[in-house]
């Protein structure tokens, strides 16, 4: 179910460097992380009807820390160098929350979680999280921030501790930042660049002249002092046969079928541009075997018609394909720009927000597609495994983008699973208030699912 290109491409050509050196993805993510003072974090949870061992998460944990998330990011001493990667085996602490909490509140405690520090510099990169729950049950929660690792690399990781396999992906020890070793590597790296960054300041002069009359962010003196807005959470889960016949009896795609109920959801929520389109961007995975970016990602866009996509899918799997096929052939907007990451300093990074995350009011859908039955197995087998993405917003940031929605659609053994995160300033601001659009959106598409 992933969208997935094929692996000959144009435009999107790995980055050339050492291993151990960030990719340009990865470095764009580090550094809108440093200039806005927040980033996604991904948050997979799963439900257990009864308390878990120590001993159990505490394995798991410890296995997770000797694979790919077993590393932090090493700045380096030029301020336009690339930063690599550096092996950090020791898992982070384990949060355990024990007063227990009712079952309808577990959306809620994404505040505690909030609270968490993850961060892919100063560690820890990753962490677990226990929350007790009213009858005995729990909750186990993994926040991984996404520079460390997007969902492709972590599901893998999840099933490469649970099935105890120990990969060695050669992250080198943490060294003194300031050695002359490491300048003379950092300086050749910045020499073997130079090619790229002259075709990306060609690149970014042609957009400038067609994008001129696009606004900055606006203020954001205040976001500090600011407490962060909870942004509402539910959980979809279907029948995975049952999608499939649905998408079928419609002429498409199950991924299509999954686009559509987004654009309706998006439109009955007013996510839409000023002629009633959604903007819907997918991820892309570039994931190949033994692959150690964290954010091995592209991505697509596509203006949705959402009174179409309820009538006749049909047309909006064309789009997708379409638009797949022209990132494959031709590569995305944003990668010709990405060598400029290193020399873009943080004011010039928030003032790009908006562009860089799109305007019209974007939809972000993950298709995640069929997850290893050992990622819902940490510790023994769960009854349910929810993914998500966490991330600090104010009130006055949420204002300024207009809200957002974001869904990840993943499956596991017969079930299929979307989790649909949203927030409209003085709309939408509660689950109570999140689930019925969700449920007549689920109407609209003749999807029988359990909201929750």
């Amino acid at each position: 179910m992933s969208l997935s290109p094929a692996n000959k491409r144009r435009g999107g050509a790995r980055d050339a460097g050492a291993d151990d050196v960030l990719c340009y993805m990865d470095q764009a993510s580090f550094v809108g992380l440093r200039a806005l003072g927040r980033g996604p974090a991904l948050q997979v949870t799963w439900l257990y009807p009864h308390a878990i061992d120590e001993a159990a998460v505490a394995q798991f944990s410890e296995r997770l820390a000797q694979g790919l998330l077993g590393r932090l990011l090493q700045r380096s001493p030029l301020p336009w160098g690339r930063h690599r990667w550096v092996a950090n085996p020791v898992p982070g602490p384990v949060a355990w929350f024990s007063d227990p909490l009712p079952h309808e509140f577990l959306p809620k405690s994404r505040r505690k979680l909030l609270d968490l520090p993850v961060d892919p510099e100063r560690g820890p990169g990753w962490r677990l999280a226990v929350q007790a729950l009213e009858g005995g049950g729990c909750a186990l929660t993994m926040l991984v921030s996404h520079t460390i690792a997007d969902m492709q690399a972590t599901s893998q990781a999840i099933a490469d501790a649970v099935a105890g396999r120990r990969i060695d992906y050669g992250f080198p020890a943490p060294s003194w930042r300031w050695s002359p070793v490491r300048l003379a590597r950092d300086s050749v790296e910045s020499l073997r660049a130079l090619p790229g960054v002259s075709r990306a300041v060609v690149a970014l002069a042609r957009r400038s002249r067609k994008g001129r009359a696009r606004s900055n962010s606006g203020p954001r003196s205040r976001d500090g002092l600011e407490p962060a807005v909870d942004v509402p959470l539910v959980q979809v889960v279907i029948d995975a046969g049952a999608c499939q016949q649905r998408a079928s009896d419609l002429g498409v795609a199950s991924n299509t079928l999954i686009m559509a109920f987004v654009a309706r959801l998006a439109f009955r929520m007013g996510r839409v541009d000023p002629s009633g389109r959604v903007k819907l961007v997918l991820p892309v995975s570039d994931r190949h075997s033994g692959d150690r970016r964290g954010n091995a990602l592209r991505s697509i866009t596509v203006m949705a018609d959402p009174d179409t996509c309820r009538n006749d899918p049909r047309a909006l799997q064309r789009d997708l394909k379409a638009a797949l096929a022209s990132l494959i052939r031709n590569g995305d907007d944003l990668s010709p720009l990405f060598p400029l990451i290193p020399y873009v300093p943080l004011w010039l990074a928030r003032r790009l927000e908006r562009e860089a995350l799109g305007a019209d009011l974007p939809v972000g859908c993950s298709l995640i597609g069929e997850l290893p039955l050992d990622v819902n197995c940490p510790c023994g087998e769960a009854l349910l495994l929810q993914i998500s993405l966490l991330e600090r917003y104010t009130a006055s940031q949420l204002n300024r983008l207009g809200g957002v929605l974001f869904i990840p659609s993943y499956r596991v053994g017969e079930r299929l699973f979307m989790t649909v995160s949203g927030y409209v300033p003085d709309r939408v601001t509660t689950c109570a208030r999140l689930a019925p659009f969700v449920r007549d959106a689920l109407a609209d598409m003749c999807i029988c699912g359990t909201v929750s």
